[in-house]
């Protein structure tokens, strides 16, 4: 018997209720399973350790159900640029790198990884692809890279002086050193290009500090590739180096940060990390299919760091060459609920950590030496270090509201359905998310690998620190109706630092998937150029959405299948809202029932619970709420299988 291990709590702003087809996410609306022949198939995972960009899978059958959001129309009112293109079009194996900056004075800087050789896997020219935003136009789509090897991965920063920060990774013959390329003036002048002299790859980089130009950059170390031996015990290590002074000196230098060493972890795969900073506060997600999501966080610009487990894998130090995941020894080997390894991570502007992850599953079977995934897995997770668990932000959209998600195949990531988090903050504090997830529209055919979906971009906001999340905008092709259907949208990357616009770039092209992946599994990506799209959307565009189209954020996985009853009521409500002294729950019931009655607070503690038995028609219940302090509470009313959770403002 396969088993979840994470049950998380359902609360919050809006209507949530568990349905027979799958469950409501946001009120009246059903969000569907994906079908059992998708939903039940696991394929064998290899942790991505070399820069070649091609994981290799072969299929096997597991089991399990999934659900998924339904479809919110929105207006798609904003501006599109095509700033770049390439033709090696693999810009991660998971995380997104921090690849566009908007400046105080308007001004963007913005980074991809670019090709333009017709063989996209040996790629002799790749680099970085540079453009910048003059604060009124782009400059021309870039033809050539800005290092003077072959590197990858960059991620760009501007110090406080205004100057230009890219930290890639070289990769010749899979292997190769970390470039730091500097230079005083963002957006002109010459790159001085300085070399860190360790085998690394898919490196993350943040500038920050209090004097605005140290920088701080982890990266995986090689040592499972060929003739590296492990670093310090791991095949996979994350090394964590500092400089001081703008990547003049480094007084730290490819160091691994204890509380993710040897003893706790026997290593992680490529692009299975995340950073953001904020001063001298420093955050660090990492995760992985077999690893814990851990947050490391330092107060003093790198010197000391603590470490929280956001999600943990049930199983320390695991080995797939010679575990299995039967976690109660019953003979069985369990399904467990785990991360994609595709993460992010938010400081705000009060140094809280917020962080994003896919979710996934895997089993492992006896005599097996590699974890088996599930592909079909679905689910956005977000967490805060206010929240004592992580809960579900978004799932892949029902576009036909069916109550099924009507895919069949899709192309290659490795990633959960809805996954590749990036998350910006503006002024007001207000939070914005880019994930790519599934697209129900029109699947590829016609051409090799027919019945592939493609991916899209899309973005949620959420005001209130992040328990509820207005949304999604689908931000791909906006101003071409005839390919909307029929592109694929991924790799969105956000500014963090969001104004009256929400600035991001995405990688597009018009098959599904990439040309980087074994075993031709995307056979009809090879020589298809992507572009890199640049999107402006103002921030107002998020006021359309009314309450019903913002969800709440825990989601119970654990109650998928319970049926509903359609004659339970037709209304339930909270007046005055806001309230002082007390609070009246209306209801109107088609049939007598018991009612349940739970409030809690604002980080999901029980503060009061009652039940009521109460005849048909309207109801009123009148909840006295004197002692509450001042702010947001929820009233979560259980009526037989339905449940609706409404947010309270006591004044």
């Amino acid at each position: 018997m396969k088993k979840h291990l994470l049950m998380v709590i359902a609360f919050g702003m809006g209507s949530v209720a568990f349905a027979q087809n799958g469950t409501t996410l946001h009120t009246g609306k059903v969000a569907p399973r994906i079908k059992p022949e998708i939903a039940n198939k696991a394929i064998p995972y290899k942790k991505q350790m070399l820069e070649s960009g091609t994981p290799g899978f072969q299929a096997v059958a597991h089991t399990e159900n999934q659900h998924h959001q339904q479809s919110v129309t929105a207006s798609r009112s904003f501006t599109s640029t095509v700033i770049g293109t390439t033709m090696y079009d693999l810009q991660t194996n998971a995380s997104v790198c921090n690849r566009i900056v908007l400046n105080a004075d308007s001004t963007i800087s913005a980074t991809f990884t670019m090709s333009h050789d017709a063989d996209a896997t040996s790629a002799p020219n790749r680099g970085t692809g540079y453009n910048y935003f003059d604060g009124t136009n782009w400059g021309v789509p870039p033809t050539a890279r800005i290092e003077s090897i072959r590197c990858g991965w960059p991620n760009i920063g501007v110090t406080s002086t205004g100057g230009e920060v890219v930290v890639s990774h070289e990769a010749t013959g899979g292997t190769g050193n970390v470039h730091v390329l500097t230079r005083p003036v963002k957006g002109t002048g010459v790159w001085t290009d300085t070399t860190l002299n360790y085998p690394d790859v898919w490196p993350r980089m943040v500038v920050a500090g209090s004097n605005g130009h140290t920088i701080h950059v982890i990266s995986q170390t090689t040592g499972a590739s060929p003739g590296n031996p492990p670093f310090h015990g791991q095949d996979g290590a994350i090394a964590y180096s500092r400089s001081l002074d703008g990547g003049i000196t480094w007084d730290k230098y490819h160091t691994v940060i204890p509380q993710i060493d040897s003893s706790n972890y026997l290593g992680f795969g490529g692009d299975s990390y995340a950073m953001d900073a904020m001063g001298d506060t420093i955050a660090i997600v990492v995760g992985g299919f077999d690893v814990d999501v851990v947050l490391l966080k330092s107060t003093d610009n790198g010197e000391t760091w603590t470490k929280t487990i956001v999600h943990q894998f049930p199983i320390p130090l695991y080995n797939a060459a010679n575990m299995d995941t039967d976690l109660d020894d019953d003979g069985v080997t369990d399904t467990i609920e785990t991360n994609d390894a595709s993460v992010a991570v938010l400081l705000d502007h009060e140094g809280k950590a917020h962080v994003w992850f896919g979710r996934m599953r895997v089993v492992e079977d006896p005599g097996e030496t590699n974890l088996s995934y599930f592909p079909g897995t679905d689910g956005l997770y977000y967490w805060n270090e206010s929240m004592s668990e992580a809960g579900i932000v978004a799932f892949a959209q029902d576009i036909d509201n069916d109550n099924t998600l009507n895919v069949t195949a899709w192309g290659s990531y490795q990633v959960s359905l809805s996954s590749m988090p990036s998350a910006g903050i503006d002024t007001a504090g207000n939070l914005y998310l880019a994930y790519g997830s599934i697209y129900e529209g029109i699947a590829l055919n016609g051409l090799p690998g027919d019945g592939k979906s493609f991916r899209h971009t899309y973005l949620l906001r959420s005001s209130d620190g992040g328990l509820t999340w207005c949304g999604p905008i689908n931000i791909v092709d906006p101003d071409n109706s005839d390919l909307y259907d029929y592109t694929e949208g991924v790799f969105g990357a956000i500014a963090k630092r969001v104004d009256d616009n929400v600035h991001i770039i995405y990688q597009s092209d018009h098959m599904p998937g990439h040309a980087l992946s074994t075993n031709n599994v995307d056979p009809q990506e090879p020589g298809v150029e992507s572009e890199i799209v640049y999107v402006k959307l103002p921030v107002n565009s998020f006021d359309a959405f009314t309450l019903a189209d913002c969800d709440s954020l825990f989601f119970d996985l654990s109650s998928v299948g319970i049926k509903e009853s359609k004659d339970i009521a037709t209304s339930v409500n909270l007046y005055p809202n806001p309230a002082t002294n007390s609070v009246n729950l209306l209801f109107n019931l088609n049939n007598s029932e018991k009612v349940n009655v739970k409030i809690y607070n604002v980080v999901g503690q029980e503060l009061n619970t009652f039940e009521e038995n109460l005849p048909r028609g309207n109801n009123s219940l009148n909840i006295n709420i004197n002692n509450y302090r001042p702010g947001i509470y929820f009233v979560k009313t259980m009526i037989k299988n339905k449940v609706v959770t409404q947010k309270l403002v006591v004044e």
